[in-house]
């Protein structure tokens, strides 16, 4: 499949049959998910067949436009799911200091990557909202309607937001786990090792690492509204509604998402 191919196809599968619209669930966007890695590792593939016949495709790495990680429910939640997808679908994820972020791949890789994540930063923003309604029914179905003052409504929003960031701060984590239930062939864990060592050497001739240690996040938790939405963020099937050497500059690594 030539490069513009599956691009396309990718594309359409997000806008056609998973648009953000009508995906419903956080089991309906894992799935999307597990689509377009197949999608991409066949594409890959494809494409290592082809440099091997004939000697003559090269494969070269570079850097993708950089994007904010800012958000109102914090910014660990979005380099956690641009390092999940990017570390799921040969490539990798970087942030800046300033927490500007980037992925290093394939110009064909990181695009999709960029799509998919940008697609699913949407899924799941509408999600945590529904999820946090379907929350305040269940509690008001259980307890009764509560008395709404200007008090009780700013206690309200406070435990709203605390539940929608846990929400959003789970989903990589329920991300990655789906994508651990695929077993790789051979042939496709030999592609992943072969794209990591030449985003290690791209990285290494135009970057300099910063030897900055991070900051643990401290954050307080307003009653079990955390936990709660952490626990469904991260649930595959939510059927609980209640729940070019030039150095560039200083960066750090997006891994391993499972602290």
């Amino acid at each position: 499949m030539e490069k513009e191919n599956v691009i396309t196809k990718i594309q359409k599968l997000l806008k056609l049959q998973y648009n953000a619209e009508s995906i419903g669930s956080t089991g309906e966007a894992f799935q999307a998910a597990k689509m377009v890695k197949k999608l991409l590792l066949e594409y890959n593939l494809s494409m290592s067949d082809i440099a091997t016949s004939d000697g003559q495709e090269s494969v070269a790495m570079s850097k993708s436009e950089e994007k904010s990680s800012g958000s109102m429910y914090g910014n660990h939640w979005k380099f956690a799911l641009l390092g999940v997808i990017a570390n799921n679908n040969l490539c990798h994820a970087y942030k800046r200091m300033s927490g500007k972020m980037f992925v290093i791949g394939t110009k064909e890789n990181t695009v999709i990557v960029n799509e998919f994540y940008e697609f699913l930063v949407k899924v799941f923003r509408r999600l945590a909202e529904e999820h946090w309604a379907e929350t305040i029914k269940q509690i008001e179905k259980e307890h009764g309607p509560r008395l709404k003052t200007e008090e009780t409504d700013k206690a309200m929003e406070a435990v709203r937001r605390k539940y929608i960031r846990s929400y959003l701060e789970g989903v990589p984590i329920g991300l990655q786990e789906n994508y651990d239930s695929m077993k790789p062939t051979s042939q496709e864990t030999a592609l992943v090792l072969c794209h990591d060592q030449m985003i290690n050497d791209y990285v290494n001739e135009n970057f300099e690492w910063s030897d900055t240690k991070t900051r643990k996040r401290k954050r307080t938790v307003y009653g079990d509204a955390f936990d709660l939405g952490q626990t469904d963020g991260r649930e595959v099937s939510l059927n609980r509604q209640i729940s070019s050497t030039a150095k560039e500059g200083t960066l750090n690594f997006i891994g391993d998402v499972h602290n």
